[in-house]
């Protein structure tokens, strides 16, 4: 592709030459070299600010939220989408939304944001007719931090589809540089992507509904992780990004249990023995196992119908050792300031399970943190 001025006409008059005294060629030759340098070493310059959150325990300086709007007042009506049914399962609800009662437990969170001295980002409303994006106050799902920039994801189902659009409006009108979107039939979403450090990101195949065995569907998730790991191998050759198999954002999600530095709130039997492996073997993992009292029993989503312990909610991390989280769960506050963590709390339960489908992290698009720490 041409470059400005490369291929002008020959004229008469050399006007560079003339007002100059250099003709065009020797302007680029003296003045204008090609300049050699890493995009990521520019962002502060040319994009204003260091646009960084590959770390899920740095400290938060920058959050996407989305404030709920007219979508909710479309549940109890016919979805937009097949079967085109108007009772609460076919909006993924588990009650009637108050609309204002969400706006309120929404200010709670951005407020509890803003007294921690972080940044809140509000994602643009949803304008589609009728407004439908009734889960798009969980940002995390929808963008996801690459080495820098952000990556635009390719939503699963009707209820999700559409967030793409309005999420990429916000980031570039912030300046937030996109540095990717997952294209052709790939899929991804923010909750099965998780970074364990700079350095170590993790990629699953989200839980099994009752689709995921077609052969193509499972393409798809394959093919949009690898997308993903493309992105951040593109610009950072360093990152050791998995790509795993198995059953989701649940088993085995550390990114939704840090605390701290290569530390995270569950009990290691029940991750994936060979993330496991990997875990302690390139990072040296900590893993704090959490007391019965605390502990809240599920069964996996998936034809093993295994019985799990999962710790109590770590929340987003504020910043090393700090979280927020949902307020009601005394026990588990009580226990994480017993070994040091500094909880804060927030109330908003019409925005989190288990009312809502999604958790508090879920409801947190980190845009910009500091880097981790590396003195321990």
């Amino acid at each position: 592709m041409a470059s400005e001025g490369e291929f002008q006409t020959e004229s008469i008059v050399d006007h560079f030459k003339e007002n100059t005294g250099l003709s065009l060629h020797e302007q680029y030759m003296k003045y204008h070299p090609q300049v050699l340098s890493d995009f990521g070493e520019e962002l502060e310059k040319m994009w204003g600010r260091k646009w960084r959150a590959n770390t899920n325990i740095g400290k938060l300086r920058l959050v996407l939220l989305h404030k709920p709007g007219k979508e909710f007042l479309s549940v109890g009506k016919p979805t937009p989408w097949p079967p085109h049914e108007s009772n609460l399962a076919a909006w993924r609800m588990s009650f009637k939304p108050d609309l204002d009662e969400m706006v309120e437990h929404h200010e709670n969170l951005a407020k509890a944001y803003r007294d921690e001295g972080v940044e809140v980002l509000i994602r643009k409303p949803d304008t589609n007719d009728p407004p439908y994006q009734v889960k798009a106050i969980y940002t995390d799902d929808v963008c996801h931090p690459a080495v820098y920039g952000q990556i635009i994801l390719r939503m699963y189902d009707h209820v999700r589809k559409g967030e793409e659009p309005p999420t990429y409006q916000t980031l570039a009108e912030a300046g937030c540089p996109v540095v990717g979107m997952i294209m052709g039939k790939g899929m991804a979403e923010g909750g099965p992507i998780g970074w364990l450090d700079e350095k170590h990101v993790v990629v699953s195949v989200h839980y099994p509904r009752a689709n995921t065995p077609q052969s193509e569907l499972t393409r798809a998730n394959e093919w949009g992780h690898v997308q993903f790991a493309n992105i951040v191998k593109t610009q950072d050759p360093e990152v050791d990004v998995r790509l795993m198999p198995g059953y989701g954002t649940r088993l085995g999600a550390s990114h939704y249990a840090l605390i701290d530095r290569h530390t995270s709130v569950q009990d290691p039997k029940t991750l994936d023995p060979y993330l496991l492996a990997w875990m302690k073997a390139e990072m040296d993992w900590n893993f704090i196992v959490p007391p019965d009292e605390v502990c809240r029993t599920f069964v996996t989503r998936d034809e093993r119908r295994i019985v799990v312990k999962r710790g109590p909610e770590t929340g987003v991390v504020l910043e090393p050792m700090k979280i927020l989280v949902p307020s009601g769960h005394p026990k588990a506050t009580k226990w994480f300031e017993s070994i040091g963590i500094e909880v804060v709390e927030v109330e908003c339960p019409t925005l989190v399970g288990p009312r809502n489908s999604g958790s508090i992290h879920c409801a947190a698009g980190s845009i910009i943190r500091d880097p981790e720490p590396t003195s321990y």
